[in-house]
């Protein structure tokens, strides 16, 4: 599903074949998708996840970064602390991986830097120390002497815990960002040939910067926070690696309120604070959901719900600014607009998708408090909803 998806849909629904007779032009109709969209997403917003490392003795963080920059976080849901065991996780590869230029590939002239990580039952390592092969156009690298993951002890909860698997990153020609080239889904192979161009790097993910190799915990942790925290928290000796200054160095707190960098603070006894930077904190946020030409993260079901809400968004916006069904009132200056001739069906058509739109949020809004408890009870959740 995107953008033109809906377009195609709403004009279904609103009767407006696309041609020199058409009512609303593609932009009133991109217009009423994007209110349609932001409505939704305030009942039902887009949820991610990153993963952030501990501070030795802190409790203020700054804001998580979104996974699209387009789509700043909005809040937070939920902080899960501590994610995994304490010295669960496996220790990045170390270094011996060797790369040697070939021919017959898909490789561009230029510099390509290499990487490894393990991976495990919990998540994955940060990466390997980063080796560097020049490489002519059309080229080929064949890697040797991959890492294998060593055998970790099991743990005292009698839960094994192995490397299940490596991942390969690369960079593109003369780059510094690693991204996702293969993973190899074994501990045993010790070579691989890459001839992947770059432009197939292109939407791969990029190499993981906090180690979420350990084990995870169960039940989670989820915990208490206050978020904008900064606001009211000392501006002059925030906790060490604050948001309002570098790790170890006092905040200033200077600015306007609206310029500081929003963070939050957890809710946890002395001591509950990290020890060092080794655990790790899941937070999850809310931002806009993505409608655009490229693709949607609104799920399928959900397709008529935005239609409906844009077609009634378009309806109003339609009947305000322009003549249709208008006429002027004989005045001095004619320029009194008198609205009575607005058809009243129109205007029940509206009211009417408006509270079938907003009955269909709350009831997403309903669904979602149900589905996203971090403890079920039994008996909580009807078996039906009341609009089945």
């Amino acid at each position: 599903m995107n953008l033109q998806d809906i377009e195609n849909a709403l004009r279904l629904d609103l009767f407006d074949a696309a041609g020199p007779n058409q009512r609303w032009s593609n932009a009133d109709l991109e217009r009423a998708i994007d209110k349609a969209v932001l409505r939704y997403s305030q009942y039902y917003p887009n949820i991610g996840y990153c993963d952030m490392s501990t501070r030795p003795y802190q409790r203020t963080y700054p804001y998580p970064q979104a996974w699209n920059p387009v789509y700043p976080v909005w809040w937070i849901e939920r902080i899960i602390y501590p994610l995994q065991a304490y010295g669960s996780y496996f220790q990045p590869p170390p270094g011996g991986m060797s790369a040697s230029p070939g021919s017959g590939g898909g490789l561009s002239s230029g510099l390509y830097q290499y990487a490894v990580t393990f991976l495990s039952e919990g998540g994955e390592t940060t990466p390997s120390p980063i080796i560097s092969v020049s490489v002519t156009n059309n080229g080929s690298v064949n890697l040797s002497n991959i890492p294998l993951g060593p055998t970790q002890p099991t743990l005292a909860s009698n839960a094994p815990h192995n490397v299940i698997g490596r991942n390969l990153y690369r960079t593109q020609a003369g780059g510094n960002t690693l991204l996702l080239l293969t993973t190899l889904a074994d501990n045993s192979s010790t070579s691989y040939l890459d001839t992947t161009a770059d432009s197939l790097l292109a939407d791969r993910p990029p190499a993981p910067t906090v180690n979420t190799s350990g084990v995870m915990l169960w039940p989670p942790l989820e915990r208490d926070f206050a978020e904008y925290s900064n606001l009211f928290e000392s501006s002059t000796a925030l906790a060490a690696g604050g948001n309002l200054g570098p790790q170890g160095s006092a905040g200033s707190g200077q600015g306007q309120p609206a310029s500081q960098t929003p963070s939050f603070t957890l809710k946890l006894s002395s001591s509950e604070l990290p020890r060092d930077n080794t655990l790790v904190m899941r937070v999850f946020y809310a931002t806009r959901h993505q409608l655009d030409s490229s693709g949607s993260t609104i799920p399928e079901i959900h397709r008529d719900l935005i239609v409906l809400g844009a077609s009634l968004y378009a309806m109003e916006a339609y009947q305000v600014p322009t003549n249709d069904n208008f006429s002027f009132q004989d005045g001095e200056l004619h320029d009194h607009l008198d609205d009575s001739a607005i058809p009243r069906a129109w205007q029940e058509a509206i009211d009417a998708r408006r509270t079938q739109f907003e009955v269909r949020l709350q009831e997403l809004r309903s669904q979602r408090d149900f589905a996203s408890a971090a403890r079920v009870q039994w008996g909580d959740i009807p078996a039906r909803w009341a609009r089945l």
